[in-house]
Formats: structure tokens, sequence, C-alpha cells
């Protein structure tokens, strides 16, 4: 058996992880920061990983008590962080540090997917669109309020509207669909406008790879080629967690 490897995305909403070794995913799952506490009991029951390799966004308080949790197993969380390179991604952020380990992360989880153009995106609480050229290279993305925020603002910041679940209609006729319309149409069309500027540069329909929370949803609103991969970040860290071990 290779090594065991239990992977952490410490997200703004979320935690999501996943043990792996050598031949698959062993287990994983996700969740919300106020019930962690649930989460050290799952931990308790499974083998001791040979490492834990996270990525964290959601700031230091939020990690403090897991990194505790692994110290008593004997074991220290290696948090990356951005790189000009890693795992065949070339990273061209003009700051290539500042670029979120969430992002850099998925970026290597797609790359080692699909090996051609592709578009990545997080649909979490916030929402990114990356791209990657065919050769690998990191060459821009966007950050966009995701669904919950774009609704907690309508919310939260107007008289008269209300929290009420709406369906995305072509011609909305009430106030919930006309929020749920339009909170879909915001977030879709940079999707597939930046797709179709990918398409042009490469010259070829280029991947189109969807994580999050919101990942399902999101990908039955869009009119391009698609799938979800749920454990984007984490394939990627387990990559990371390869090159590291080889090195």
């Amino acid at each position: 058996m290779g090594k065991r490897v239990l992977t952490l995305d410490i997200g703004n909403t979320r935690i999501k992880w996943g043990m792996s070794d050598a031949l698959a995913w062993i287990d994983s799952d996700a969740i919300e920061h106020h019930h962690v506490k649930k989460l050290l009991p799952e931990w308790d029951r499974l083998p001791t990983p040979d490492k834990v390799i996270g990525c964290n966004v959601a700031g230091e308080s939020q990690i403090v008590g897991l990194a505790q949790y692994w110290r008593t197993r004997g074991l220290e969380i290696s948090w990356v962080k951005s790189s000009a390179m890693s795992c065949g991604v070339a990273n061209q952020y003009e700051q290539p540090g500042q670029l979120g380990a969430d992002r850099w992360a998925a970026l290597i989880g797609a790359w080692n997917k699909v090996h051609r153009p592709c578009l990545v995106v997080s649909a979490g609480t916030a929402m990114t669109i990356d791209m990657l050229d065919a050769k690998g290279r990191f060459i821009g993305g966007q950050i966009l309020p995701g669904k919950r925020l774009m609704q907690e603002s309508l919310v939260s910041r107007t008289h008269a509207l209300e929290a009420e679940v709406g369906q995305v209609k072509e011609c909305p006729l009430n106030t919930a669909d006309a929020m749920a319309s339009g909170i879909a149409g915001s977030l879709v069309l940079p999707i597939e406008s930046a797709f179709r500027r990918l398409e042009s540069w490469a010259g070829s329909e280029p991947a189109c790879l969807i994580t999050g929370g919101d990942a399902d949803w999101l990908a039955g609103q869009l009119q391009i080629e698609c799938r979800v991969e749920g454990r984007l970040v984490l394939d990627g860290l387990l990559k990371m967690a390869e090159e590291e071990n080889q090195s």
C-alpha cells in the first residue's frame, strides 16, 4: 500500500477533506465551520496518515484546532502556498504568491486531469473563473460574489426583497424567481464569456471543470460543455504532496 495522505481545503464556509492512498480516495466529506467539532470524531476512526496537506483561505483562527488535533497524532499540517511553478502548472500572476492557495490547487488538479486548455470554475462563497492554456500556464482569472453572497446582498441591502427560494426562468413573473434568475445570469455570463475567449485563443474547445458547493446547480445553468469535479482542490493538493515526496 502506498502512502496515505489526508488533504484539507479550508474554505470561507466549509472544510472539505479527503483521505487517499496510492490507489484511490479512501474517504472524504465536507462540513461547515460551525460544525467543526463533529469532524474530529470522523478523523478518529481513520488510520493515521503519513502526511496531512492543506490550503486555507479562511484565516488563522479557523485552523488552530485542526492543527492541534493532528499534532496530538504526531503530524504537522503542511499548508501550501502558491508558487511560480508546481506539478506542471506555471503561475503567471504578477505576484505568484498572492494567488489564493485554493485556486492554485484547483488549477493543478484540473491540469493533471485534462492536460489541455481548461476553464476552472469554483462555485463557493466567492466564485472564481480561472484559465489554463495548452501549455499548462495559468493565464488569468476573475473573482465574483457567489450565489449565496449575491442573494444575501440583495436581501440585506434592500427593503422589500426577502430570502425566498425561486426558480431560474427565462421570463420571471414573481420576485423570488426574478432574484434567482438574475443571480444565475450574473454568474453564467462571465463563465460562458471566458469560455468563448479561451476557445478563441486556444483554437479548440477547452475543457470546463466546476467545483465548489454550488457546482451542481451552476453546471445546470450553463449552455457550454462542462463537468463537475467535487474534489478538484483536494486532487490538486494530492498532486502537490506527491511532488513533495519525489523531491
